[in-house]
Formats: structure tokens, C-alpha cells, sequence
């Protein structure tokens, strides 16, 4: 109950203070509010690792027992969400159940110029590949010294 408080307390001076002056930026906003909220993870399933190399961004999630149409990866308004939910199964020939079976949802917010490339389910690994696609205006130019 306390955070959920604070939250509204820090969007009121928020909203009182930044906002007003601010045309135009009413997604980014949004969009930054959303990820200050999503800092605090309601479930720590499935863990991922993020790394990068060059210009692209690798999300490597775990999904053991998970397949590939079990998951669904989709970009929209500038956030990255995985998701996926197990088919039905049998669970009363198991005498212990220790690997996940359960809906999940991951969300992770992107860049401006980042585009989704690839998503490929390996060995109970999803791989997504980010990239930064900076367009021409935004890169930069290098000239020449005579």
C-alpha cells in the first residue's frame, strides 16, 4: 500500500511541475513512467541476461520446457514484451513438478532507433537481437582533415 503512495504522490508533483511545460512529449512521459513502475517486477520468472557487442543488444531469456510456439515476442510503441503460456499438460504422472508451467510476461523498454532483428528458441533459450538503426541524418559524419 505505501508504494503504491508514493507512486501517486510522485505523479501528482510530476504531473505539477514537468508536465505543464512539456509539448509534444506526452508518450515519452509515458513511457518513462512506465518503466520507472517496471523497476519493481512483480515475478523474477523467466531470468534473462542482457549484453552487448557493437551496435546490437542480446536479450537471452530461459524458457526450459518452453518451444518455440509457446512464445510470442512482439515490438509496440516502443516496448518489448515476451510472453508465453505452456499447452496442457498432464500433471498428475509427476511425482514432483519442479519445471516452470506457467503464463509469463516480460516487458523491456527500447530506444528510439532500436529494431528487433532476430528471435530464435535454442536449447530452451530465446535469443533476441537488438540493434541500433540510427537513420543517416542521426550518424555520424566524418570529414576529412587536408
Amino acid at each position: 500500500m505505501n508504494f503504491i503512495k508514493k507512486n501517486d504522490q510522485f505523479q501528482k508533483l510530476f504531473l505539477s511541475t514537468v508536465h505543464p511545460f512539456s509539448v509534444g512529449f506526452d508518450s515519452f512521459f509515458d513511457r518513462l513512467n512506465s518503466s520507472r513502475l517496471s523497476c519493481y517486477p512483480s515475478t523474477t520468472f523467466p531470468p534473462y541476461n542482457i549484453s552487448k557487442e557493437g551496435n546490437k543488444t542480446y536479450i537471452e531469456l530461459a524458457l526450459a520446457g518452453y518451444t518455440k510456439d509457446d512464445v510470442s515476442v512482439v515490438v509496440e510503441e516502443g516496448t518489448l514484451t515476451v510472453s508465453g503460456k505452456k499447452g496442457v499438460q498432464d500433471l498428475e504422472k509427476n511425482l514432483v513438478t519442479g519445471i516452470a508451467n506457467r503464463k509469463f510476461s516480460r516487458k523491456f523498454t527500447m530506444g528510439e532507433y532500436i529494431e528487433v532483428n532476430v528471435a530464435e528458441m535454442k536449447d530452451g533459450m530465446l535469443t533476441i537481437v537488438l540493434e541500433e538503426m540510427l537513420p543517416p541524418e542521426k550518424q555520424p559524419t566524418y570529414i576529412e582533415i587536408k
